[in-house]
């Protein structure tokens, strides 16, 4: 084992024996025992990795330059603190700090090494992006703090779950190969309706339906279909050769 590894073990151990304390393991509240043993391993984990991270100064070098976004080369200033939000919780990381004469702007190196969004951790990302396909950005607010102890305002979640859809469109988008034109029908029909998706009681407040009632149970969602009909069959009825 690493020293880092055998460090974390023992400081586990008496964190728990003394979360434990001298109760009777029936007497024990399991629910706030469970919760407070996961907050309290991730904290130790988080200072660990903190201080681990912090001893490393190999981004600092005096007088060395950094590309910067621009093209021109960035000049080292000194280390600045900052602090990040990640799947741990919060670390305060000390990094080289790099500045362009040309666009006068800045940045760290070790961020993008570290893969540092903002403020915020690849793993916070990611659980950001689950929860913000899935559900609303407040019911994802309260998810990721339930499960994960991690405390993110609806609007963040907002904001970073939107950015990664536009990443991800972009993405699509580059990787899609485009039809040729000259594969593109002359003609080409569009059909539209309309059908009924199950949703959420509270998106059905005030809305009236077709129970019994005058409740509502769905709300409607359009269906758009785009083809082309330019071949026959055998006896000459134009024929669905594509839809989208």
């Amino acid at each position: 084992k690493t020293a880092l590894a055998e460090a974390l073990q023992i400081g586990l151990v008496e964190e728990i024996e003394k979360l434990l304390g001298a109760e009777a393991i029936e007497d024990l509240d399991s629910k706030a025992l469970e919760t407070a043993v996961r907050d309290r391993t991730l904290q130790i984990a988080a200072r660990a990795l903190e201080q681990r991270f912090n001893r490393d100064t190999s981004d600092e070098v005096s007088g060395a330059q950094h590309p910067c976004s621009c093209g021109q080369m960035a000049r080292y200033v000194d280390r600045r603190s900052k602090c990040f939000q990640t799947v741990l919780g919060d670390l305060t990381l000390a990094r080289a700090y790099y500045h362009c004469p040309e666009c006068q702007s800045g940045c760290c190196p070790r961020d993008r090494a570290l893969g540092l969004d903002g403020s915020l951790s690849l793993g916070v990302v990611r659980m950001i992006g689950v929860v913000g396909a899935t559900v609303s950005f407040e019911e994802g607010r309260g998810l990721l703090k339930e499960l994960a102890g991690l405390h993110v305002v609806a609007k963040q979640v907002e904001r970073k779950a939107e950015s990664l859809g536009a990443e991800v469109a972009e993405d699509e988008r580059s990787h899609v190969d485009p039809v040729p034109s000259s594969e593109i029908a002359p003609t080409l029909y569009l059909g539209l309706d309309g059908t009924g998706i199950p949703v959420r009681p509270k998106e059905l407040e005030g809305r009236r339906g077709k129970q019994e009632d005058g409740s509502a149970k769905t709300r409607e969602v359009k269906l758009c279909t785009i083809r082309s009909a330019e071949s026959r069959d055998e006896i000459g009825r134009a024929s669905c050769r594509e839809r989208v």
